[in-house]
Order: structure tokens, then C-alpha cells, then sequence
């Protein structure tokens, strides 16, 4: 089953909405992969049922700044081989308990302070060799209200002079923007 339709299946708004998943499918690993992912913003658990799914060799972890333990119980069914827990993805401390990461996925608070910290401490110290580190909805450089650093986070990739798979859904034109950058670039 193709990671879209995994998607569909779990009603994660990554394949609902957004329409990223057959761009991810293209560029990360194939379904066989064994190493650990990391999802920052767990919201619902849709996204991390359907990444067990879609890697079942895989560790999957997902932190939260907000308590997600409801989400193991009967009525949400997330499987206890996901491991969830209580971080702030820009606290380093507790980031750096995690460990490396093969494939790291920022679907946080969207604001581009946080999107920034998080992408400086863990794409320079926990994502592995031949990693991927995946930011969603980039859009949110282009509003305003998300915006609170010095550049947005579109321009602060560019400025580093990072190069990134980007992708923007057409169909929401303000919407519906994510980037994927590989490892070794800094």
C-alpha cells in the first residue's frame, strides 16, 4: 500500500489536506527501513499510526510540548510499539536524550523561532549520515502571525544555503508547503 493511501487510511491531514505523501514516498526510505523516525507534534496520532504502518521495522518516536498519553487507549488504538512522549522540540536537553535519528519530521507549532531552534540543534547533532530532516508547512513563513525570528524560515534556509526537495500543494495556494533536506550539508 503506497504511503498515501496509508495516510488516507489513518485520516492524517498529511494525505487528507496537504497531499505531501507522494512526494515523501519518492525521496525517503523504502518500506524496509529499520532505522528511527522522529515527529515532532504528535496532534491526534494519525501520522505516527501511519508511519508504523508504512515502516513497520522502524523505531517510531513522536514528542509533544502538550501530554498525548490519552492517545493509547482504546479509542485512538495508537500502538504501544510507538513510543510518545512530553518534549519541547526546541529544548536541546531533552532533545538530545532522544538520540540519533534517521528521518526527522518538525510538524510542530509551525512558528518559525521554533521550526529554526529545533532545525540548528537536531539536523547538526541527532540526524544521522544520509538522514532526512523534513519541515511542514513552510507556509507558514509567508503569515505574519507565525512569524518571530529575524528571517522566516523559507528565507533562513536559503541564507544557510541549504538545498531542499520543497513542494507546494497548487490546490491550496497560501497552504500545503513542506521542504525535505538531506544530511551533510552544514
Amino acid at each position: 500500500m503506497s504511503l498515501q493511501k496509508l495516510g488516507l487510511k489513518h485520516n492524517t491531514d498529511k494525505a487528507t489536506f496537504h497531499k505531501y505523501l507522494d512526494f515523501y514516498q519518492k525521496l525517503l526510505p523504502k518500506r524496509t527501513f529499520k532505522g528511527r523516525l522522529l515527529e515532532i507534534g504528535v496532534m491526534d496520532g494519525a501520522s505516527l499510526k501511519m508511519w508504523r504502518e508504512y515502516y513497520p521495522n522502524a523505531e517510531i518516536i513522536g514528542i509533544d510540548i502538550e501530554d498525548k498519553s490519552h492517545l493509547y487507549n482504546d479509542d485512538w488504538k495508537i500502538p504501544k510499539t510507538i513510543d510518545i512522549r512530553q518534549i519541547d522540540g526546541t529544548d536541546t536537553k531533552q532533545l538530545t536524550d532522544l538520540g540519533m535519528f534517521d528521518i526527522i519530521i518538525d510538524d510542530g507549532s509551525h512558528y518559525t523561532a521554533d521550526q529554526q531552534k529545533s532545525f540548528e540543534h537536531l539536523y547538526l547533532n541527532q540526524l544521522n549520515p544520509k538522514g532526512f530532516y523534513i519541515i511542514e508547512d513552510l507556509h507558514t513563513s509567508l503569515n505574519p502571525n507565525y512569524v518571530n525570528s529575524k528571517r522566516n524560515t523559507i528565507d533562513y534556509l536559503k541564507h544557510a544555503m541549504i538545498e531542499y526537495e520543497f513542494y507546494h500543494n497548487k490546490a491550496n495556494p497560501n497552504d500545503s508547503m513542506t521542504c525535505v533536506i538531506k544530511a551533510g550539508q552544514l
